[in-house]
């Protein structure tokens, strides 16, 4: 249950919001893209519309039909409408293109789809100016008809622990409770070397034989009238693609939400 503090507002809310950036260094969002008209994902030629507001540096990755903005550095990163014509295709992509449509500053395709990263586009914006600005970027690709709706080649275990943990936390909390992950999940036994790291990066995704492995990470869980930190983990099966558990934990103080009366039930 939530202890009841002197954290109300909008200044504590962004105090919070600046002292989990300063912990936990960068911050992710994840949002599923909107469909354009004459959406088609068995479609031989796909498109995204990328809309994203910046400030200073972020990198936006897609992979399916899942955008994800990371902040590097500067005001967290947002989407502002962002919409593809079929889910980025998980296996078979070919001439894939990037098109900047808007922004100041110049962005830049530093990663194109491809099996050895699980078929993830990752775009980097450097905003040189302060005070933020919109950018819109388009990307083309071709794709398969008949694999366009394949399913992943390679397991997610980062997004079905995430998946897992909001499961979980939607049964206790009811409609309209999310969870914002933050950040990159962290795996167990990473960061005790640089020559484990580079193996670990690696054979990611090509290793079959890593049996279960440890997935922890942090987030902010919200309802309509509160928001709290939480930390979260999970227990993977690599070789059977399964989450075998998955758990979370609430810390730091309970934050009013804008326009909430504190009469909702607390989050658990």
């Amino acid at each position: 249950m939530f202890s009841k503090g002197n954290f109300h507002g909008v200044f504590c809310a962004a105090a919070l919001v600046v002292c989990a950036g300063a912990a936990y260094g960068q911050s992710e969002l994840q949002l599923r893209v909107r469909q354009l008209p004459g959406w088609d994902a068995r479609a031989r030629e796909g498109r995204c519309e990328v809309r994203v507001w910046v400030d200073n540096r972020a990198e936006v990755r897609l992979r399916g039909d899942a955008i994800f903005v990371r902040t590097v550095q500067g005001s967290r990163g947002r989407d502002e409408g962002s919409e593809c014509s079929q889910p980025l295709p998980f296996n078979n992509v070919r001439d894939f293109q990037m098109r900047q449509t808007g922004g100041r500053s110049r962005i830049a395709l530093t990663q194109e789809p491809s099996r050895m990263n699980n078929y993830t586009a990752l775009v980097a914006i450097d905003d040189t100016q302060g005070g933020g600005d919109n950018y819109s970027f388009e990307v083309t690709w071709h794709a398969e008809s008949d694999v366009a709706t394949a399913p992943a080649p390679f397991f997610d275990d980062v997004r079905a622990c995430q998946e897992s943990v909001r499961q979980r936390f939607q049964a206790q909390n009811g409609r309209g409770s999310y969870i914002d992950f933050n950040n990159f999940a962290e795996r167990q036994g990473e960061g005790q070397g640089q020559n484990q790291d580079r193996e670990r990066g690696q054979n990611r995704f090509q290793n079959q034989n890593r049996g279960q492995e440890s997935i922890q990470g942090r987030g902010n869980a919200r309802t309509r009238s509160e928001s709290r930190e939480l930390t979260y983990s999970c227990m993977v099966d690599t070789r059977r693609n399964e989450v075998l558990s998955g758990s979370y934990q609430l810390t730091g103080e309970s934050v009013r939400m804008n326009g909430g009366n504190g009469y909702g039930r607390p989050l658990r």
